[in-house]
Order: structure tokens, then sequence, then C-alpha cells
């Protein structure tokens, strides 16, 4: 008996999803992994091939503020829009602000009661303007009257 191999069986975990057995004749007794004429198969050769997939890295680059730094009136003004960063030339629209209001109500108390207290309501030299970007329609300024 010290003539005869002896062959020591190392487990082996192999994670496959399908694990099926082969069929094979026990013609190589010498053979230890053959019990039962059954052999698991081998496992798929691995390419030395290595696939590298290199991420470019993503930078965010903050832009600095824009300081509107012009002379707002109630007139269009040329300036920097702070929100798409072009040159352009306002677009202004009028508001009803205090001096409108306050004129109307002025107006009021002296005695003009028959509807010319509203004038100021309705002429462009009393109310606020907005400025506007025409391009993105960001407001850039409001210039206040009062």
């Amino acid at each position: 008996m010290a003539s005869e191999k002896q062959c020591t069986e190392i487990p082996m975990i192999m994670y496959e999803p399908y694990r099926e057995r082969y069929v094979q004749e026990p013609s190589a007794p010498e053979y230890c992994g053959q019990e039962g004429g059954y052999e698991y198969p081998s496992p798929p050769p691995y390419s030395y091939r290595e696939t590298v997939n290199l991420e470019q890295p993503v930078y965010l680059v903050s832009q600095p503020p824009i300081i509107v730094a012009g002379i707002f009136s109630s007139k269009p003004t040329s300036t920097i829009c702070p929100s798409c960063r072009q040159h352009i030339t306002t677009q202004v629209t009028y508001r009803v602000g205090r001096l409108s209001y306050l004129l109307c109500t002025s107006l009021c108390m002296v005695g003009c009661c028959f509807g010319c207290c509203f004038v100021p309501l309705f002429m462009r030299v009393f109310k606020d303007a907005d400025h506007y970007c025409p391009f993105c329609k960001f407001r850039i300024y409001r210039y206040k009257r009062l």
C-alpha cells in the first residue's frame, strides 16, 4: 500500500450560475479528480489584456460675479447682463410706484377729484422703471423715483 499514490482533494469553490456535471468514462484511474465518472468543467481562461476605463476628472470652475455698475435711469442703458454675460442695451418696462401713488393722493386732497388726480398713474415720468435683459429676460435693476 505504500506504493499506491494517494491524492489529496482540495475543496474549491466555483461561482458559476449554472453548474453542470459532464460524464466521462473512467479511463484514467490515476487521475484523482474523477470519482464515479463525473468531472467539473474547467474555468474559462483568463485574458491577459486589461481593460482600463479612465474617467476624466470634472473640474467645476465658478465664474466671478458680474457687478452691474451702470448709471440707470428711466431710459434704456448699455450694460453687461449678469445672467447670460452678454453686452446688451436694457429693455425698460414701467410700473406704478410710490411717487405715482403719492401724487395721486396729493391731487385728490387738493381738490382734483374728477379724474385729474389719476393722471400720475398713467404718465411714464412718475413711474418706476424696471431694466430687463432682452435675451434672457433677467431683471437687472429697478429704478425707483421715490
